[in-house]
Parts: structure tokens; C-alpha cells; sequence
């Protein structure tokens, strides 16, 4: 009995002694983990953290980036802006020289024709006003640049249209009957006129008909003529003068 009781209690040491050492193998175990756990934590926080630092830096990244390329596009965007208005200001540069082109190839064209009508016009004025456009007329004429030519063009026309409102005396030669009469001549206009020899032995009219100019005698005027004349030439008004006048002037 006390053998077995002996062999019993050495059992129940062995095996207790087993539990305890399996118990510090566990508890070694559980601590070995527990380390390792906590390190990982540690190790996981400090990722979080560094996470979290390198979030923020990307995100202002990207926020540049993204400014960057908006920026880059409105920049793409006005230069292609710009060339769209570049080339709509070359087509319409364009346009505009072929217009013009086209407005001097019509003036080129027409040039002819109004010479044509000046030298006609010229034919119908008073001799005194022919005397003095004729230098115009000349100028328009042999004028190589197409403005100058309209130039002159435009000053002679002036001139025509000035002298035809005002009143003029002049001296001068005129022929009559084939001769050439020394006459004071009073100018209404590039319409009518009418002249007296010095000695008032010759008086008549002067008028343009069918495009062209005539003086005729009306001897019996002559006194009324020198008096008009007289009278204009001071620039004093007078008597009411009966003058002859030619209503088909103008035709």
C-alpha cells in the first residue's frame, strides 16, 4: 500500500511538474505574442502616421497639379482663342483688300469717261473760267497716280461749282464774227455774261448752248451793259438794267 501510494505521488509530482513547465511554455508563448502584437500596433500607428503625412503632402500635389493643368488649358484655350482672331482678322483683312481692289478697278475704269465729260464741260464755260481751269484739267490729265488724278479732278469740279454762284468782271479778248474784240465782260455765273468794247461801239451776250459757248452782238444794249458792268465792278447796287438773257442757255 505504501508502494503504491509512493508510485501514486511520484505520478501526481511528474505530472504536476509537466503542467507547471506546460504552463510556463504557454505563459512564454502569450508573452512572446503579446510583443509581437504590441510592436505591430506600433508599427501600424506609425504607418497610420506616415500615411496621414504623406496624404497630405499628395493631396497638395495633386491640388498643383490640377492648378497646373487648368492653367494650361486656359492657356491652350486663349491661343487657340488668339488664333481663331488672328485668322478671322487676316480673312477680314483680306476681304476688305478685295473689296478695295475692286473699288479702284472701277474708279480706273470710270476715269475715261469723266475726263471725257470734263473736257465736254469745259468747251460750255465762260472763256475766262476755261483760261483758268485748264491747268487743273491738265494736271488731271497727266497725273500717273490714280489719287491724283481725282484730286484734281475733285478741285477742278469745285472750282466749277463756286464760280457758278458768284458774279465776275473781267477784261479780256473775245471773238466775234471772226474777229477779236478788247471788251469788259460781266460774268453771271458760268451761264450768262454779257461784254462792251472800250468805247462802247460793240455790247452784247454771252451765253452756252449745246454744250458749248457764244457770244452775240446786241449793239443796242451797250449803254445798260456798261452800266451793269460799272456797277458790279464797284460793288455798288444801281438802277434795275434791262440786259438781254438767253432762257436756252443752259441746254
Amino acid at each position: 500500500m505504501n508502494k503504491i501510494s509512493r508510485v501514486f505521488l511520484n505520478f501526481t509530482t511528474i505530472a504536476i511538474l509537466l503542467l507547471c513547465s506546460v504552463n510556463v511554455v504557454a505563459q512564454n508563448n502569450v508573452d512572446q505574442l503579446t510583443k509581437q502584437w504590441l510592436e505591430l500596433d506600433k508599427s501600424a500607428n506609425q504607418l497610420n502616421q506616415n500615411w496621414q503625412q504623406e496624404k497630405q503632402q499628395l493631396t497638395l500635389r495633386v491640388s498643383l497639379l490640377s492648378h497646373q493643368n487648368k492653367n494650361l488649358r486656359e492657356k491652350i484655350n486663349n491661343t487657340n482663342n488668339q488664333k481663331d482672331l488672328v485668322n478671322q482678322q487676316r480673312q477680314d483683312i483680306l476681304t476688305q483688300q478685295t473689296l478695295i481692289e475692286r473699288k479702284v478697278a472701277q474708279y480706273r475704269q470710270a476715269l475715261p469717261n469723266i475726263l471725257d465729260k470734263l473736257q465736254q464741260l469745259m468747251s460750255s464755260l465762260p472763256p475766262y473760267l476755261v483760261q483758268q481751269l485748264s491747268p487743273e484739267l491738265t494736271n488731271a490729265t497727266t497725273q500717273k497716280e490714280l489719287t491724283g488724278k481725282y484730286q484734281a479732278i475733285a478741285n477742278l469740279v469745285k472750282q466749277v461749282a463756286k464760280n457758278s454762284e458768284l458774279i465776275h468782271v473781267k477784261q479780256g479778248i473775245i471773238q466775234l464774227d471772226n474777229k477779236k474784240l478788247l471788251t469788259k465782260q460781266l460774268y453771271f455765273g458760268h451761264d450768262q455774261a454779257w461784254f462792251v468794247t472800250q468805247d462802247n461801239s460793240r455790247a452784247g451776250v454771252g451765253f452756252r448752248r449745246n454744250k458749248h459757248w457764244f457770244w452775240q452782238e446786241e449793239a443796242q444794249y451797250a449803254s445798260n451793259i456798261r452800266q451793269a458792268i460799272n456797277h458790279a465792278q464797284n460793288q455798288m447796287p444801281g438802277p434795275l438794267l434791262n440786259l438781254p438773257t438767253y432762257l436756252d442757255a443752259n441746254e
